[in-house]
């Protein structure tokens, strides 16, 4: 029996780690495939058949469903005989049309680990399908589904990252891992609050594997774990053990309950943690109480903010989320949670819009709610009793704005400094957004150039572009790249003579030199020399009495 597992993830760096666990769980010879969204799903469908293989098991999420369904139809259309296996948290709920309509004749449900391999051993002794655990299939034109199992041993599972054929691609790929599975909090929005109890595996194994992908090479190693420190006294002894370790040149990336991070592990991070090590996703959802209620989560506003202005004081880079679109969050009370975590300025704010996801209590309340959503996967809201969808339109122009001026990295100082005033950032991402709707400008294609020029056209319209908004414009522009850049206003400055003068203060670098490489403009009330040197950038602040390092 030849058995092939297919992975169809979103990005080339993705690996999909479910299908590798199937693998290293299974009893019989099994083989990993994976693609991509973006790949031809006919190159797929060719590449899949040529495998003759007897089984073929797909990992289905909302990203990739639509595609592995019209792969799938076409595999039993061609390929009748081959058995179909979906599995993953896409088809654990709602899955009845996938069996009813021949798409896929097993589905797993959940975990699956232990439930495919006795599958497999089933299909392959003609043994009993109703002693499989957490499966669903059709007899006898009824549909069947089994004992739901859970794995409270995980230290009972083989070992998914030591395959011979993967080591040549961990240095290319984020790297997942799990330190537990399941979630102790209840948030009706997400699958993994229905995950009890939560589930440990045992540090000094998790930290071996970590080694193992180290030493072949990962860059990225992005826990799976919904609540890292869901259990605070493994969390802490977890972050300690990786700051001793100090990999060289890996990140690290967690999901993180702020408001329930304990003051020792802050203190450990601000002491001992370097940068560039570990990042932190911090979900905040709604700072409205009545939505959190609403959402049966459990949050403590105040304590998350104070925890993430202490985590600023550390190396993490830190990333929060929000989600538009929850019951009792109206468009007034979501900008204000918006403006109130924006002002935070952590590095990244990730404005989501709530997904109905099949098996979440909120899908199966909707009603309760008026929801109204796209019934194609991701399930997007589209509005609801407290906000409509012309509001929703609105927030997601937001969302538009906030990735490319915020999120990318790009004007950190000018948009810090356009709205820590006003304290009204929603106000602003959205007028800018209506000035490129107004000026049909494209929020797709565009080079650093144009939206550096757009902004500053947009300041100009608005009487906004005060000498201090333009010099930090100027210096976000300037010290993001590493070439000389072409630059998007009229720069007027005749460099020789400045230079000259400048170097007669720092005579650090020859004339020749500051001449061929620098870029000179004005810049409050003196100039801003950029040194673009092959092997590094140096600004400097220049004015006739003094001269020095930005």
């Amino acid at each position: 029996m030849k058995i092939s597992l297919i992975g169809i993830n979103s990005k080339f760096i993705h690996t999909n780690i479910a299908i590798r666990h199937i693998k290293a769980n299974c009893d019989f010879p099994t083989s990993i495939y994976e693609f991509t969204i973006k790949d031809n799903p006919h190159d797929i469908i060719k590449s899949i058949i040529s495998m003759n293989s007897d089984v073929i098991g797909f990992s289905c999420y909302i990203w990739n469903i639509n595609i592995i369904k019209n792969v799938a139809e076409e595999i039993k259309r061609t390929k009748p005989q081959i058995t179909i296996v979906f599995g993953g948290p896409e088809v654990s709920y709602e899955y009845e049309d996938y069996l009813y309509k021949g798409i896929a004749d097993f589905i797993i449900i959940n975990e699956g680990e232990i439930a495919f391999n006795l599958l497999i051993n089933s299909l392959k002794n003609n043994l009993s399908l109703l002693d499989v655990p957490n499966l669903a299939f059709i007899q006898k034109k009824e549909i069947k589904k089994t004992s739901t199992h859970q794995i409270q041993d995980l230290t009972s599972l083989k070992n998914p990252y030591r395959f011979n054929e993967d080591i040549p691609h961990i240095k290319n790929k984020i790297q997942y891992i799990e330190l537990s599975r399941g979630c102790p909090f209840h948030c009706s929005y997400c699958l993994a609050s229905l995950d009890k109890p939560v589930r440990f595996l045992p540090l000094y194994q998790v930290l071996d594997d970590i080694d193992y992908l180290v030493t072949h090479g990962a860059k990225t190693i992005k826990f799976l774990d919904r609540s890292f420190n869901a259990n605070p006294i493994i969390a802490l002894e977890f972050f300690k053990a990786l700051i001793d370790k100090n990999y060289s040149s890996t990140v690290f990336q967690f999901e993180i309950n702020a408001d329930t991070l304990k003051d020792e592990v802050i203190a450990l991070l601000k002491e001992s943690l370097k940068p560039n090590y570990f990042r932190f996703e911090i979900g905040v959802q709604s700072t409205n109480d009545s939505v959190n209620k609403a959402i049966h989560r459990i949050q403590n506003t105040e304590k998350l903010i104070r925890n993430v202005n202490n985590l600023k004081q550390t190396n993490i880079d830190l990333h929060l989320d929000l989600i538009a679109g929850l019951p009792y969050e109206d468009y007034n009370s979501f900008k204000k949670t918006f403006n109130q975590i924006f002002l935070l300025f952590n590095k990244e704010l990730q404005l989501g819009f709530l997904k109905m996801l099949k098996g979440t209590i909120i899908r199966d309340e909707s009603y309760k709610y008026d929801y109204s959503y796209n019934l194609s996967p991701p399930y997007e809201v589209i509005s609801n009793r407290f906000i409509s969808e012309r509001e929703l339109n609105e927030i997601r122009k937001v969302e538009t704005m906030l990735e490319i001026y915020w999120n990318k990295g790009f004007f950190k100082n000018t948009i810090k400094l356009l709205t820590e005033r006003t304290e009204q950032p929603f106000d602003f991402f959205l007028q800018l957004c209506n000035f490129y709707e107004l000026e049909d400008l494209s929020t797709k294609r565009y080079q650093l150039y144009d939206i550096f020029y757009n902004l500053m056209n947009y300041l100009k319209k608005n009487h906004r572009l005060s000498d201090e908004v333009f010099d930090s414009l100027k210096f976000d522009y300037l010290t993001y790249h590493n070439i000389k850049p072409k630059l998007f206003w009229e720069n007027k400055i005749h460099k020789n003579n400045i230079l000259r003068n400048f170097h007669t203060k720092i005579p650090d670098y020859k004339i020749d030199i500051l001449f061929k490489y620098s870029l000179v403009c004005e810049y409050k009330r003196g100039y801003l020399i950029v040194l673009y040197l092959p092997e590094k950038k140096k600004y400097f602040y220049y004015n006739i009495d003094e001269a020095e390092n930005v």
